[in-house]
Protein backbone atom coordinates (compact mmCIF):
# COMPACT_ATOMS: atom_id res chain seq x y z
CA UNK A 1 0.00 0.00 0.00
CA UNK A 2 2.83 2.58 0.48
CA UNK A 3 3.86 2.15 -2.87
CA UNK A 4 0.77 1.80 -4.54
CA UNK A 5 -0.23 5.11 -2.64
CA UNK A 6 3.27 6.73 -3.61
CA UNK A 7 2.92 5.54 -7.14
CA UNK A 8 -0.24 7.19 -6.68
CA UNK A 9 0.82 10.77 -5.43
CA UNK A 10 -1.57 10.55 -2.69
CA UNK A 11 -0.81 10.68 1.11
CA UNK A 12 -1.59 7.73 3.17
CA UNK A 13 -3.25 7.82 6.66
CA UNK A 14 -4.31 4.31 7.76
CA UNK A 15 -7.14 3.98 9.76
CA UNK A 16 -5.54 2.62 13.16
CA UNK A 17 -9.51 1.46 14.01
CA UNK A 18 -8.39 -1.75 12.56
CA UNK A 19 -5.55 -2.79 14.86
CA UNK A 20 -5.84 -0.30 18.06
CA UNK A 21 -1.84 -1.60 17.81
CA UNK A 22 0.62 1.45 18.70
CA UNK A 23 3.44 -1.15 17.03
CA UNK A 24 1.60 -1.46 13.66
CA UNK A 25 1.09 2.01 13.54
CA UNK A 26 4.85 2.68 13.94
CA UNK A 27 5.45 -0.11 10.97
CA UNK A 28 3.07 1.70 9.05
CA UNK A 29 4.67 5.38 9.65
CA UNK A 30 8.00 3.85 8.93
CA UNK A 31 6.69 2.34 5.52
CA UNK A 32 5.96 6.13 4.61
CA UNK A 33 2.10 6.63 5.98
CA UNK A 34 1.79 10.25 6.54
CA UNK A 35 0.07 10.01 9.85
CA UNK A 36 -3.03 8.01 11.54
CA UNK A 37 -7.00 7.87 11.76
CA UNK A 38 -8.66 7.38 14.48
CA UNK A 39 -12.46 6.61 15.10
CA UNK A 40 -13.31 7.64 18.61
CA UNK A 41 -11.81 9.98 21.56
CA UNK A 42 -10.28 6.84 22.82
CA UNK A 43 -8.82 5.47 19.61
CA UNK A 44 -7.28 9.35 19.20
CA UNK A 45 -5.57 8.97 22.68
CA UNK A 46 -4.38 5.75 22.18
CA UNK A 47 -2.51 6.73 19.04
CA UNK A 48 -1.47 10.08 21.03
CA UNK A 49 0.32 8.58 24.14
CA UNK A 50 2.17 6.58 21.34
CA UNK A 51 3.77 9.46 20.25
CA UNK A 52 2.41 10.16 17.12
CA UNK A 53 2.74 13.30 15.35
CA UNK A 54 -0.04 13.38 12.77
CA UNK A 55 -3.50 12.32 13.49
CA UNK A 56 -7.28 12.72 11.69
CA UNK A 57 -10.01 11.85 13.61
CA UNK A 58 -12.55 10.58 11.02
CA UNK A 59 -15.52 11.67 12.94
CA UNK A 60 -17.34 13.93 14.83
CA UNK A 61 -15.80 15.42 18.38
CA UNK A 62 -18.90 16.33 20.50
CA UNK A 63 -17.55 15.20 23.79
CA UNK A 64 -16.36 18.37 25.78
CA UNK A 65 -13.94 16.54 27.48
CA UNK A 66 -12.26 15.14 24.21
CA UNK A 67 -12.38 18.47 22.84
CA UNK A 68 -10.79 20.32 25.89
CA UNK A 69 -8.03 17.54 25.74
CA UNK A 70 -7.43 18.10 21.64
CA UNK A 71 -7.46 21.57 22.24
CA UNK A 72 -4.61 21.35 25.22
CA UNK A 73 -2.64 18.69 23.36
CA UNK A 74 -2.29 21.10 20.38
CA UNK A 75 -1.53 24.02 22.45
CA UNK A 76 0.95 21.64 24.17
CA UNK A 77 3.05 20.81 21.26
CA UNK A 78 3.31 22.93 18.56
CA UNK A 79 4.00 20.03 15.73
CA UNK A 80 1.49 18.25 17.01
CA UNK A 81 -1.30 17.81 14.08
CA UNK A 82 -4.69 16.65 14.45
CA UNK A 83 -7.65 17.43 12.23
CA UNK A 84 -11.72 16.45 13.13
CA UNK A 85 -14.73 15.90 10.72
CA UNK A 86 -17.65 18.22 11.15
CA UNK A 87 -20.94 18.84 9.19
CA UNK A 88 -23.12 21.25 10.84
CA UNK A 89 -22.87 24.79 12.47
CA UNK A 90 -23.91 22.78 15.66
CA UNK A 91 -20.82 20.84 15.36
CA UNK A 92 -18.72 23.91 15.03
CA UNK A 93 -20.31 25.05 17.66
CA UNK A 94 -19.12 22.23 20.24
CA UNK A 95 -15.62 22.28 18.83
CA UNK A 96 -15.20 26.05 19.81
CA UNK A 97 -13.62 27.32 23.36
CA UNK A 98 -10.19 28.33 24.45
CA UNK A 99 -7.02 27.67 22.90
CA UNK A 100 -3.69 29.30 21.50
CA UNK A 101 -3.67 26.99 18.05
CA UNK A 102 -7.35 26.94 16.18
CA UNK A 103 -8.84 23.78 16.40
CA UNK A 104 -8.14 21.63 12.76
CA UNK A 105 -11.51 20.91 10.71
CA UNK A 106 -12.83 18.95 7.72
CA UNK A 107 -16.02 19.75 6.23
CA UNK A 108 -17.41 16.30 5.55
CA UNK A 109 -19.49 15.49 2.49
CA UNK A 110 -21.60 12.66 2.73
CA UNK A 111 -24.92 11.34 1.09
CA UNK A 112 -28.62 10.33 1.38
CA UNK A 113 -28.72 7.40 3.23
CA UNK A 114 -25.44 7.50 3.97
CA UNK A 115 -23.60 8.30 7.09
CA UNK A 116 -22.62 11.49 8.79
CA UNK A 117 -21.94 14.19 5.90
CA UNK A 118 -23.69 17.11 5.14
CA UNK A 119 -25.96 16.36 2.17
CA UNK A 120 -25.14 18.29 -0.54
CA UNK A 121 -21.96 20.21 -2.08
CA UNK A 122 -23.84 23.37 -1.77
CA UNK A 123 -24.09 22.62 1.64
CA UNK A 124 -20.42 22.11 2.49
CA UNK A 125 -19.74 25.58 0.40
CA UNK A 126 -21.85 26.98 3.21
CA UNK A 127 -20.21 25.42 6.07
CA UNK A 128 -16.72 25.47 4.78
CA UNK A 129 -17.18 29.47 5.20
CA UNK A 130 -18.93 29.02 8.23
CA UNK A 131 -15.46 27.66 9.31
CA UNK A 132 -13.81 30.80 8.59
CA UNK A 133 -15.84 33.19 10.70
CA UNK A 134 -14.82 31.42 13.47
CA UNK A 135 -11.99 32.61 15.03
CA UNK A 136 -11.24 29.41 17.36
CA UNK A 137 -11.42 26.98 14.42
CA UNK A 138 -9.53 26.71 11.04
CA UNK A 139 -10.56 24.71 7.60
CA UNK A 140 -7.96 22.51 7.04
CA UNK A 141 -10.08 20.47 4.08
CA UNK A 142 -12.67 18.00 3.27
CA UNK A 143 -13.52 14.49 4.16
CA UNK A 144 -15.70 11.91 3.05
CA UNK A 145 -16.49 7.73 3.26
CA UNK A 146 -17.26 6.54 -0.23
CA UNK A 147 -17.82 2.94 1.46
CA UNK A 148 -21.70 2.98 1.80
CA UNK A 149 -22.37 3.76 -1.38
CA UNK A 150 -22.86 -0.06 -1.86
CA UNK A 151 -21.94 -3.31 -0.97
CA UNK A 152 -20.20 -5.22 -4.12
CA UNK A 153 -18.11 -4.49 -6.14
CA UNK A 154 -20.90 -4.05 -9.26
CA UNK A 155 -19.87 -1.86 -12.34
CA UNK A 156 -22.64 0.51 -10.89
CA UNK A 157 -21.30 0.63 -7.12
CA UNK A 158 -17.72 1.97 -8.83
CA UNK A 159 -19.50 4.42 -10.72
CA UNK A 160 -21.11 5.72 -8.09
CA UNK A 161 -18.40 6.28 -6.00
CA UNK A 162 -16.46 7.98 -8.71
CA UNK A 163 -19.08 10.04 -9.48
CA UNK A 164 -20.00 10.75 -5.82
CA UNK A 165 -15.88 11.53 -5.52
CA UNK A 166 -15.64 13.44 -8.58
CA UNK A 167 -18.15 16.20 -6.94
CA UNK A 168 -16.05 16.38 -4.11
CA UNK A 169 -12.60 16.67 -6.05
CA UNK A 170 -14.59 20.07 -8.02
CA UNK A 171 -15.67 21.33 -4.75
CA UNK A 172 -12.06 21.58 -3.49
CA UNK A 173 -10.66 23.08 -6.94
CA UNK A 174 -13.23 25.48 -6.47
CA UNK A 175 -12.75 26.26 -2.90
CA UNK A 176 -9.36 26.06 -2.99
CA UNK A 177 -9.96 28.16 -6.11
CA UNK A 178 -11.99 30.73 -4.26
CA UNK A 179 -9.33 30.91 -0.83
CA UNK A 180 -11.85 29.32 0.94
CA UNK A 181 -9.62 26.37 1.71
CA UNK A 182 -5.67 27.16 2.70
CA UNK A 183 -2.88 26.46 0.59
CA UNK A 184 -2.07 23.36 2.63
CA UNK A 185 -5.98 22.08 2.36
CA UNK A 186 -6.16 18.96 1.46
CA UNK A 187 -9.39 15.98 1.32
CA UNK A 188 -8.99 12.76 3.22
CA UNK A 189 -11.38 9.97 1.63
CA UNK A 190 -11.20 5.92 1.39
CA UNK A 191 -12.36 3.05 3.01
CA UNK A 192 -10.74 -0.42 1.84
CA UNK A 193 -12.44 -1.61 -0.53
CA UNK A 194 -13.29 1.26 -3.24
CA UNK A 195 -10.39 3.59 -2.39
CA UNK A 196 -8.96 3.55 -6.31
CA UNK A 197 -12.19 4.96 -7.51
CA UNK A 198 -12.21 7.45 -4.98
CA UNK A 199 -8.61 8.50 -5.91
CA UNK A 200 -9.66 7.99 -9.93
CA UNK A 201 -13.20 10.44 -9.23
CA UNK A 202 -11.09 13.37 -7.29
CA UNK A 203 -8.93 13.44 -9.84
CA UNK A 204 -11.54 13.90 -12.64
CA UNK A 205 -12.89 16.63 -10.18
CA UNK A 206 -9.62 18.30 -11.13
CA UNK A 207 -7.80 17.82 -7.45
CA UNK A 208 -4.07 17.33 -7.36
CA UNK A 209 -3.38 14.05 -6.03
CA UNK A 210 -0.81 15.45 -3.54
CA UNK A 211 -3.97 16.74 -1.77
CA UNK A 212 -5.50 13.56 -1.68
CA UNK A 213 -4.92 11.78 1.75
CA UNK A 214 -6.46 8.24 1.76
CA UNK A 215 -7.39 6.44 4.84
CA UNK A 216 -7.69 2.63 4.03
CA UNK A 217 -6.97 0.24 7.21
CA UNK A 218 -8.14 -2.79 6.27
CA UNK A 219 -5.30 -3.88 4.26
CA UNK A 220 -2.96 -4.39 6.97
CA UNK A 221 -3.97 -7.55 7.26
CA UNK A 222 -6.53 -7.61 4.50
CA UNK A 223 -8.55 -11.57 4.74
CA UNK A 224 -10.13 -14.51 2.99
CA UNK A 225 -13.99 -12.99 2.74
CA UNK A 226 -15.19 -9.66 2.38
CA UNK A 227 -12.17 -7.57 1.48
CA UNK A 228 -11.01 -10.41 -0.85
CA UNK A 229 -13.99 -10.05 -3.06
CA UNK A 230 -14.01 -5.98 -2.63
CA UNK A 231 -10.47 -4.82 -3.38
CA UNK A 232 -9.28 -3.58 -6.82
CA UNK A 233 -7.13 -5.92 -7.63
CA UNK A 234 -9.80 -9.09 -7.25
CA UNK A 235 -11.57 -6.59 -9.51
CA UNK A 236 -8.68 -6.69 -12.14
CA UNK A 237 -7.40 -3.02 -11.44
CA UNK A 238 -4.26 -3.68 -12.45
CA UNK A 239 -2.37 -1.39 -11.25
CA UNK A 240 -3.95 -1.63 -7.49
CA UNK A 241 -1.68 -3.69 -4.52
CA UNK A 242 -1.50 -7.41 -4.23
CA UNK A 243 -2.98 -8.04 -1.36
CA UNK A 244 -2.53 -11.25 0.64
CA UNK A 245 -4.60 -12.49 4.01
CA UNK A 246 -2.25 -12.26 7.19
CA UNK A 247 -5.02 -12.99 9.86
CA UNK A 248 -5.83 -16.31 10.14
CA UNK A 249 -7.26 -18.41 13.58
CA UNK A 250 -6.22 -21.63 13.97
CA UNK A 251 -9.15 -23.82 15.91
CA UNK A 252 -8.77 -27.44 17.30
CA UNK A 253 -10.98 -29.84 16.48
CA UNK A 254 -12.71 -30.59 19.28
CA UNK A 255 -15.72 -33.39 18.42
CA UNK A 256 -16.75 -36.03 15.18
CA UNK A 257 -19.79 -36.09 16.53
CA UNK A 258 -21.50 -37.57 13.63
CA UNK A 259 -20.87 -38.06 10.04
CA UNK A 260 -20.25 -34.52 7.93
CA UNK A 261 -19.61 -32.71 11.10
CA UNK A 262 -16.46 -31.49 13.34
CA UNK A 263 -16.78 -29.06 15.80
CA UNK A 264 -14.18 -26.56 16.67
CA UNK A 265 -13.07 -24.60 19.30
CA UNK A 266 -13.88 -21.56 17.72
CA UNK A 267 -17.36 -19.07 17.96
CA UNK A 268 -18.71 -15.55 17.91
CA UNK A 269 -16.15 -14.48 21.35
CA UNK A 270 -13.27 -15.28 18.54
CA UNK A 271 -13.68 -14.30 15.48
CA UNK A 272 -16.22 -11.83 13.27
CA UNK A 273 -19.18 -12.85 11.43
CA UNK A 274 -20.75 -9.64 10.52
CA UNK A 275 -19.10 -9.85 7.04
CA UNK A 276 -19.29 -13.55 6.41
CA UNK A 277 -18.29 -16.96 8.35
CA UNK A 278 -14.64 -17.69 8.77
CA UNK A 279 -13.25 -19.70 5.79
CA UNK A 280 -11.22 -23.35 5.88
CA UNK A 281 -7.57 -22.65 4.28
CA UNK A 282 -6.08 -26.08 5.86
CA UNK A 283 -5.68 -28.61 7.84
CA UNK A 284 -2.62 -29.65 10.91
CA UNK A 285 -1.73 -32.42 13.04
CA UNK A 286 -2.05 -31.36 16.91
CA UNK A 287 1.86 -30.94 17.37
CA UNK A 288 1.52 -28.82 13.99
CA UNK A 289 3.06 -31.15 11.17
CA UNK A 290 1.47 -32.55 8.17
CA UNK A 291 0.29 -29.07 6.85
CA UNK A 292 -2.74 -30.09 4.24
CA UNK A 293 -5.54 -28.39 2.37
CA UNK A 294 -8.94 -29.53 3.47
CA UNK A 295 -11.82 -29.04 1.79
CA UNK A 296 -14.95 -27.85 3.96
CA UNK A 297 -17.34 -24.99 5.12
CA UNK A 298 -18.37 -23.39 8.31
CA UNK A 299 -22.17 -23.28 8.78
CA UNK A 300 -22.46 -21.63 11.95
CA UNK A 301 -21.11 -20.15 15.17
CA UNK A 302 -21.71 -20.51 18.67
CA UNK A 303 -20.36 -18.59 21.40
CA UNK A 304 -17.38 -21.29 21.52
CA UNK A 305 -18.20 -23.87 18.86
CA UNK A 306 -17.47 -23.45 15.01
CA UNK A 307 -20.02 -25.82 13.20
CA UNK A 308 -17.25 -27.63 10.03
CA UNK A 309 -19.44 -29.63 6.91
CA UNK A 310 -16.66 -31.77 5.52
CA UNK A 311 -16.82 -34.92 3.88
CA UNK A 312 -17.24 -38.14 5.61
CA UNK A 313 -14.29 -39.59 4.85
CA UNK A 314 -12.16 -36.21 5.66
CA UNK A 315 -8.54 -36.59 6.56
CA UNK A 316 -9.07 -34.86 10.35
CA UNK A 317 -9.21 -36.35 13.70
CA UNK A 318 -10.30 -34.79 16.83
CA UNK A 319 -7.23 -32.35 18.18
CA UNK A 320 -6.30 -31.76 14.62
CA UNK A 321 -6.05 -28.14 13.84
CA UNK A 322 -8.37 -26.17 11.40
CA UNK A 323 -6.62 -23.19 9.83
CA UNK A 324 -9.65 -20.46 9.51
CA UNK A 325 -9.30 -17.20 7.05
CA UNK A 326 -11.73 -14.23 8.40
CA UNK A 327 -13.98 -12.05 6.76
CA UNK A 328 -13.38 -8.47 7.72
CA UNK A 329 -10.71 -7.88 9.93
CA UNK A 330 -11.87 -5.19 12.06
CA UNK A 331 -14.58 -7.31 14.04
CA UNK A 332 -12.20 -10.16 14.48
CA UNK A 333 -8.64 -8.30 15.99
CA UNK A 334 -10.84 -6.82 18.80
CA UNK A 335 -11.42 -10.24 20.64
CA UNK A 336 -7.74 -10.48 21.01
CA UNK A 337 -5.56 -8.77 23.11
CA UNK A 338 -2.17 -10.17 22.07
CA UNK A 339 -1.46 -11.34 18.56
CA UNK A 340 1.33 -12.93 17.28
CA UNK A 341 3.55 -11.96 14.03
CA UNK A 342 4.89 -14.75 12.20
CA UNK A 343 7.75 -15.13 9.88
CA UNK A 344 7.73 -16.95 6.62
CA UNK A 345 7.94 -20.40 8.24
CA UNK A 346 5.41 -19.80 10.93
CA UNK A 347 7.76 -18.84 13.73
CA UNK A 348 6.44 -16.33 16.06
CA UNK A 349 8.73 -13.42 16.08
CA UNK A 350 7.22 -10.64 17.99
CA UNK A 351 3.81 -9.96 19.85
CA UNK A 352 1.41 -7.18 19.05
CA UNK A 353 -0.73 -5.43 21.82
CA UNK A 354 -3.99 -4.13 21.04
CA UNK A 355 -5.93 -1.16 22.83
CA UNK A 356 -8.94 -1.51 22.53
CA UNK A 357 -10.11 -1.41 26.13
Amino acid sequence: MAAYTAGRGVRFAPHGKTMMSPRIAEMQLAAGAWGITAATPTQLRVYRDAGVQRLILANQLVDPNAVAWLRSELDRDPAFECAVFVDSPAGLDLLEGPGIRPLPVLVEIGHPGGRTGVRSITAAEELAAEVRRRPGLRLAGLAAYEGSLGGDPSPEVLAAVRAFSREIGACATKLLAAGVLPEDGFVTIGGSAFFDAAIDGLVAGGLEPARVVLRSGAYVTHDDGFYRRMTPRSRGAADAPELRAALTLWAPVLSRPEPGLALLLCGRRDVGFDQGLPKVRGARNRDGSDARPLEGTITQLADQHAFLEVADDADLAVGDLVELGISHPCTTVDRWGSIPILDRDHRIVEVIRTRFA
